[in-house]
């Protein structure tokens, strides 16, 4: 009970401590390099945590040691750090920062209800992911990070001391360099 109560202790304090310096650093650097720093964090704390449950599987790697608890717990907080700057914080300023005011209501809307069933739908599958893919299950995850990772890097716009109207304008900009998916 002691050691889960200083987990738990550690882990509001790592993300207390991260939210603050994100919001320090926000309109420093801005909001694109947050997200995206944020969310490659994210991708290598998946990639180290699927390395220690790998190594700790006898079946698959076998090359488990002292140090699996080590990285599985570095991870962990790696991603709790990730998650609160990156993806936890940024969606809901570049939203704000990307739609008019009559629309920011709506967006801000389909924003939270996508976070919040995008994170059911996450914990509702993970057993079924786990017992199908273990002991690979955190590359998957890294996987589906990168993928997304990816497209931020390719589509998602700095929104930092920009009006609407300019980041309108870059994403038509950025629109016209890929071809459409859907005929016009």
């Amino acid at each position: 009970a002691v050691v889960s109560t200083q987990s738990t202790g550690a882990t509001g304090v790592v993300n207390c401590v991260v939210t603050f310096i994100s919001a320090l650093l926000n309109d420093r650097v801005g909001r694109r390099v947050i997200l995206i720093v944020g969310t490659s964090m994210m991708g290598i704390a998946h990639g180290l945590l699927a390395l220690s449950q790998s190594c700790t599987d006898k079946e698959s790697w076998s090359c488990g040691g002292d140090w699996t608890a080590v990285v599985a717990i570095g991870s962990v907080f790696l991603f709790i750090c990730g998650c609160t700057a990156g993806l936890g914080s940024m969606p809901w300023f570049i939203v704000n920062e990307l739609f008019v005011t009559e629309y920011r209501g709506v967006a801000n809307s389909v924003c939270g209800s996508t976070n919040w069933f995008t994170s059911i739908i996450l914990l509702l599958t993970y057993d079924s992911v786990n017992n199908a893919l273990f002991p690979y299950t955190f590359f998957f995850y890294m996987a589906v990070v990168v993928f997304f990772l990816v497209l931020m890097i390719l589509f998602v716009p700095e929104t930092r001391c920009k009006t609407v109207q300019q980041i309108t304008v870059e994403l038509e900009r950025q629109s016209s360099r890929f071809p459409p998916i859907i005929g016009k």
